[in-house]
Order: C-alpha cells, then sequence, then structure tokens
C-alpha cells in the first residue's frame, strides 16, 4: 500500500570503504543526519549516524569505524505507515532504510516524507475540535466514544492512546469534525469519560469565560 501512498527516496548506500570525510560530505548534500551502509553485495549493514562520524578522529579513516554493527533499523518492503513511523521514531532517525526479503537495500523513507503523509491524511486537512479525555482502561470502548461523537451529528477524523498515566488510567486525543463540543463532550462525560483538555473549540472559551465572569461577578456583590 505505502509504495504509492508514501514517497521513497532513492538514496544510494555507502559502502564500508567510503571515508569519514566523504560520508560527512554525503550528509551535508542531502540535509540528512543519517545514512545507510551496505555492502560491496547491496546487503544492508547498517546505519550511520553524523553523530558518531563527528567522534571519529581520523575523518581519512573508512566508515567501518564509526559504524555500529548492533544498529540496523529498517523496515521490509510493502511496511505500513505506522510501522515506519515506529522504527522512526523509536531510533530517532532522519530516514528509515527499506531492505527487501534477502537483506539487500532498496531505498530509503526520509522523515520529512513521513510527516507530510500523515500531514496530508484527513484527521489533519479536515478542520474540527481536539479533545483530551482519560478514562479507567476497563471502561475504554472504542463503541462507546464513536456513539458519543456520531450522535451528536459528528464524525471521529482520529483517534490516539496518547498516555498510560498508570496501570488503570488511559488518556486519549479525539480529533472531531465539528468545532462545538459541548454536546460531544456531555455525552462522554456520561460514558465516565473525563475531558482533560479542549482546543480549537471557540465557543467553549467564550462559553466558560461568560461562566468565570459570572461567577465573579456573583462573589463581587455576593
Amino acid at each position: 500500500m505505502l509504495q504509492e501512498t508514501l514517497h521513497t527516496e532513492p538514496i544510494k548506500g555507502i559502502i564500508l570503504e567510503t571515508t569519514i570525510a566523504e560520508a560527512l560530505e554525503f550528509m551535508e548534500d542531502l540535509k540528512i543526519s543519517h545514512l545507510p551502509v551496505v555492502t560491496n553485495e547491496g546487503m544492508y549493514a547498517g546505519l550511520l549516524s553524523e553523530d558518531a562520524l563527528y567522534e571519529t578522529q581520523d575523518d581519512t579513516s573508512h566508515i567501518q569505524s564509526a559504524l555500529r554493527p548492533a544498529f540496523v533499523p529498517h523496515v521490509t518492503e510493502g511496511a505500513h505507515f505506522f510501522e515506519i513511523l515506529e522504527v522512526c521514531t523509536q531510533h530517532r532517525i532522519t530516514l528509515v532504510p527499506v531492505v527487501n526479503k534477502e537483506g539487500r537495500y532498496v531505498n530509503s523513507y526520509l522523515l520529512t516524507d513521513i510527516l507530510e503523509f500523515f500531514r496530508a491524511t484527513p484527521t489533519l486537512l479536515q478542520s474540527g475540535a481536539i479533545l483530551v479525555v482519560s478514562i479507567t482502561a476497563d471502561r475504554y470502548s472504542v463503541i462507546d466514544i464513536a456513539h458519543a461523537v456520531e450522535h451528536n451529528d459528528a464524525k471521529l477524523l482520529g483517534l490516539w492512546m496518547t498516555h498510560q498515566a498508570n496501570e488503570t488510567a488511559l488518556q486519549l486525543t479525539l480529533k472531531v469534525n465539528l468545532e462545538h463540543t459541548a454536546p460531544i463532550i456531555k455525552s462522554l462525560q456520561r460514558y465516565g469519560y473525563e475531558i482533560e483538555g479542549i482546543f480549537g473549540d471557540e465557543s467553549y472559551d467564550t462559553d466558560y469565560r461568560e461562566r468565570y465572569d459570572h461567577l465573579m461577578n456573583y462573589l463581587k456583590y455576593s
């Protein structure tokens, strides 16, 4: 699927005989901080980082002296977007090498292309509000969330489990296609969800401010 929807860069892997200075020059030209390393037969040998190159004293030496044999992050051909994103974020790398079933290096996904793919999804393209809610893990239900949203004539554009506060509580981020979320919030609260944050809902901010002002006026003259 992603061979068609996520762009790959024809970045050639550098061989082990490449010098430190040459590798740094390649990185500067491509504006990246990592380079895939391949054997003379084209097999993927690992990912070289810019930091490791700068730690090497002699820039005329071969990159093999800066390569960590155990550092071989990659995905296989046809990997799903989430797999690619997981590898990228787990290792904090600027590109993700693609390797075929035989272990041969094919090409790379750049971090910028991964983010561009995510930006082009309806979740971010379509306007709407973002709600951050929490609930105990045993009460979490996608069906309840979908019902709370769709029952109020809205659509759920995205749902992320963003944080696990402890063994029993879950924190979730919801993106909906409406900017007036008061009815959705009330429905979620009926299902036991606690509202921790509301973003992109100007009507809620206005209503909150009006209630606050009313409370201040009441306290002032009471």
